[in-house]
């Protein structure tokens, strides 16, 4: 599981509502403040942090956590956090991290039609959770000015955001249809949650094979096993 948390950009602007903002207005393009992490079913959640780690040790950390994982998974992951990732340790200098494969749960939790898609929507939404509560903009204000109360309640921020996302993967992780199988064999587990215990359920047909049809009795996940030609 993978959080981060961002800097907002500086910049000059002309006005306080939705407007264009130049290169030439930019002062501070932002930057990384810290990266929460966990193991999917271990209680701990790492948090890296510009004040305690150093901003290169902080990316460097998160980058060996991202190498020893089979599937990074997030909320809006590949459009904001493992971008930020990757660019950061363009800038800084540091060695690619390998490929991995990604979840992102954001694009998961769009085709359920609910009335939004935030996380702190759908958490509580569906009786997982909530996000912790903080002060809006004066918390990032207070983290980037030092104030240690405000980093210490930043890492909380980011741990909780980070639990969030593992159990909306545990609650989604049934329905989501292109999941990287998990599984240590080919046809005798749940690609999902590698659990054993899947019933047939009769076949389905395409135009060139017969596939026969499983549902995993540990977490419900829909998937095919052994298939013929027609």
């Amino acid at each position: 599981m993978l959080d981060i948390e961002w800097k907002p950009t500086k910049a000059y602007v002309w006005g306080p509502f939705k407007q264009y903002v130049s290169d030439a207005a930019v002062l501070e393009d932002g930057g990384l403040l810290c990266v929460g992490l966990k193991w999917v079913g271990e209680r701990g959640v790492h948090v890296f942090s510009e004040w305690e780690h150093g901003h290169v040790g902080m990316i460097e950390k998160t980058y060996e956590f991202m190498e020893k994982a089979d599937v990074i998974i997030g909320f809006n992951s590949d459009k904001f956090d493992i971008p930020k990732l990757l660019g950061e340790g363009l800038l800084h200098g540091i060695a690619p991290v390998a490929p991995t494969t990604s979840i992102d749960l954001y694009k998961a939790v769009k085709k359920f039609g609910f009335f939004r898609n935030s996380l702190g929507f759908v958490s509580p939404f569906l009786g997982i959770g909530k996000k912790l509560e903080h002060e809006g903009m004066a918390l990032w204000i207070k983290v980037i000015d030092g104030d240690e109360r405000a980093q210490r309640r930043m890492a909380r921020y980011c741990g909780q955001d980070v639990r969030l996302t593992e159990r909306l993967y545990l609650k989604v992780r049934p329905y989501i249809r292109n999941h990287p199988h998990l599984g240590k064999t080919a046809n005798g587990e749940c690609p999902a949650c590698g659990g054993a215990h899947n019933h047939s359920r009769g076949t389905v047909r395409t135009r060139l094979f017969q596939k026969q049809r499983l549902q995993c009795q540990d977490c419900g996940h829909w998937h095919y096993g052994r298939q013929s030609k027609n």
